[in-house]
C-alpha cells in the first residue's frame, strides 16, 4: 500500500501556504480588476441603451415635427393654389368685362363710320350715277 510519513504533510502544507500566497498576490487583484472592468462595461452598456433610446425618442419625435411640417406645407399649398385660382377667375372676369367694354366701344365706332360712310355715300350717288350715265349713254 501507501507507506505515508511526514513529507505529505509538509507538501499539503507548502500547497495550502501557495495558496493562500497565490489568492492575496494574484487571484484577488485579478478578480478585482475583472470586477472592476465588469462594471465599467456595464455601466457603458447601460448608458449606451439610454442613449439609445433617447435617440429613438428625438428621433421619433423629430419624425413626427416633420410629418407634420408636411401637413401644414401641403395645407398651404392647397390655399395659395385656391387663392391662385380665385385671383384668376378675377382676373379672367375683369378682361372679360373690359373686352365687352372695348368690343361695345369699337362697335358702335364702327357703327359711326358706317352711318358716315352711307351719308356719304348717298350724298355722292347722285354724282356717280350721272357720271354712269354719261359713260353708258
Amino acid at each position: 500500500m501507501l507507506d505515508l510519513d511526514s513529507s505529505i504533510f509538509v507538501v499539503i502544507a507548502i500547497v495550502w501556504i501557495l495558496m493562500i500566497v497565490l489568492d492575496k498576490i494574484y487571484y484577488k487583484p485579478v478578480g478585482t480588476i475583472i470586477d472592476e472592468r465588469e462594471g465599467k462595461i456595464a455601466g457603458e452598456t447601460a448608458r449606451i441603451d439610454e442613449m439609445t433610446k433617447d435617440i429613438e425618442k428625438k428621433t421619433a419625435q423629430i419624425e413626427n415635427i416633420l410629418r407634420e411640417a408636411k401637413k401644414e406645407s401641403t395645407k398651404i399649398k392647397e390655399e395659395l393654389i385656391q387663392k391662385g385660382e380665385q385671383v384668376r377667375e378675377e382676373v379672367v372676369n375683369e378682361t372679360r368685362d373690359k373686352s365687352k367694354e372695348v368690343f361695345t366701344e369699337k362697335m358702335k365706332e364702327l357703327e359711326e363710320e358706317i352711318t358716315a360712310a352711307r351719308e356719304t355715300l348717298e350724298k355722292e350717288v347722285p354724282v356717280y350715277s350721272k357720271k354712269m350715265k354719261e359713260i353708258f349713254i
